[in-house]
Order: structure tokens, then C-alpha cells, then sequence
């Protein structure tokens, strides 16, 4: 009766790809076949230094670096996020995610990690926005390797929308953000830090840099959907 109702259903509101705006099929989600295969994937997984590495260079070692696609402000592609992120759409990027931690899966990606930190937003950031993206990618992750995702990493104070700023603004703003309030539980833990884009890489590495200070002993790893286009 569950897959009879979610078919007359699909009938009068069929699921589009949100890219060509086509209708899925069964075994589709969010992208028809022909525009997942068209995805400007990265395959930056299969590199041990690649260029999220080189994004995120600095004192702090990043062990394994993923993005799934290449972010072009302009793309059809990028509105998949955007959608998620500012749209009240947040399980488009979770089902993304759930897509790309299978193909991370076979690939060895997750082995010896041993739990999943969502980027966070501050608490006045989270009410306006109702959700947190980066919660939901990790959810994704989740729903495919069974690994914890763990608060411990909090937003200690607001700060501005980057959506606009520079290089150098962004590094400012991201900068004494973030804090671990329970270092002693990452002790030795090789955490793998989820977010939805990487631009400047300032965000990631402001959340890797809090992480690494307060447990000094742990291994840190990140994951985006995205990595964006710099020229």
C-alpha cells in the first residue's frame, strides 16, 4: 500500500531532476542518470594530495580529503546546494551524500574513521535557518557507514555571511570561531569533518584547527559535496 500510495502520488507530483527538471524514475534521486553522469566530479579521493589538501595547507595535517563535484557559481549544480542551504530543501544534500559515501565506501575512504563532525552553525544562526546542512550530509554518510556523528564541536560565537567576502575576509571571519567543549572523547579519534562547500577552505580549517588544538593526539579528515572553482 506504501509503494501504491508514493506511486499515485508520484503521478500527480512527480519528482523532477534538479538540474534538467526531467521526471526521475525508479532508482533516481535528486539527479535523472543522464545529468548524474554529466556531475563535474573530482575524484579527488583517489589522490593522496589533492587540491582540498592544497586548499587547506597550514600547520594542521589534513589526512583524507573528498569533495564530490566541482562547484561553478553558475552550474545548474551549484543550485543544489543553494536550494538546500537557503531553500528549506536540506535532504537534497542529504541524498547526495548518501549517494557519494557509497562510491567513497568501495573506494576505503572511511576505513579507520571513527566518527563523523558536522560543520556547526551558531545557535542564532541554526534558529534562523531552522537546520543545519552540514547535519544532514553527515546523516547521509551515516545512513551508509555506520559511524557516530558527534556535537563536540560548536560555534562559540556568530559570525557574517561569506557568501560575498574575499580571500582574506573570509580567513578573518572564520578565525577563534569554533571550539571543542569535550576534548578528552577525541583523544586518538580519526574524525572526518563534513561540510556542503569548500571556497576558501577558511570554514574547514577553522573547525580542523579547533579540533586539533584542543585534542592535539587526534587525526582530522574532511568531506564536502563541493569544492569551488578559483581562479
Amino acid at each position: 500500500m506504501k509503494r501504491l500510495g508514493k506511486y499515485l502520488m508520484g503521478l500527480v507530483y512527480p519528482d523532477l531532476c534538479e538540474v534538467c527538471g526531467r521526471s526521475l524514475v525508479d532508482g533516481e534521486e535528486v539527479l535523472c542518470l543522464h545529468c548524474l553522469d554529466a556531475l563535474p566530479r573530482t575524484g579527488a579521493h583517489k589522490s593522496d594530495f589533492n587540491l582540498i589538501h592544497k586548499r587547506l595547507a597550514s600547520t594542521t595535517p589534513i589526512e583524507r580529503a573528498a569533495a564530490y563535484y566541482h562547484y561553478y557559481r553558475e552550474s545548474p549544480y551549484a543550485e543544489i546546494i543553494h536550494r538546500a542551504k537557503y531553500g528549506g530543501r536540506p535532504e537534497l544534500i542529504e541524498k547526495m551524500a548518501r549517494r557519494y559515501a557509497r562510491e567513497l565506501a568501495d573506494a576505503g575512504f572511511f576505513d579507520g574513521i571513527d566518527a563523523i563532525v558536522p560543520v556547526p552553525l551558531h545557535w542564532l544562526k541554526l534558529w534562523r535557518r531552522g537546520y543545519n546542512q552540514s547535519r544532514y550530509i553527515a546523516d547521509g554518510i551515516r545512513s551508509v557507514v555506520p559511524l557516530p556523528v558527534v556535537d563536540n564541536l560548536v560555534a562559540s560565537r556568530g559570525h557574517s555571511s561569506q557568501t560575498s567576502s574575499g580571500v582574506f575576509a573570509r580567513w578573518l571571519n572564520a578565525g577563534n570561531v569554533y571550539e571543542a567543549r569535550r576534548p578528552k572523547e577525541l583523544d586518538g579519534c580519526h574524525l572526518l569533518v563534513v561540510d556542503d562547500v569548500i571556497t576558501t577552505g577558511a570554514t574547514l580549517l577553522a573547525c580542523c584547527n579547533a579540533l586539533k588544538s584542543a585534542a592535539p593526539s587526534c587525526k582530522v579528515s574532511v568531506l564536502t559535496l563541493a569544492v569551488a572553482h578559483m581562479s
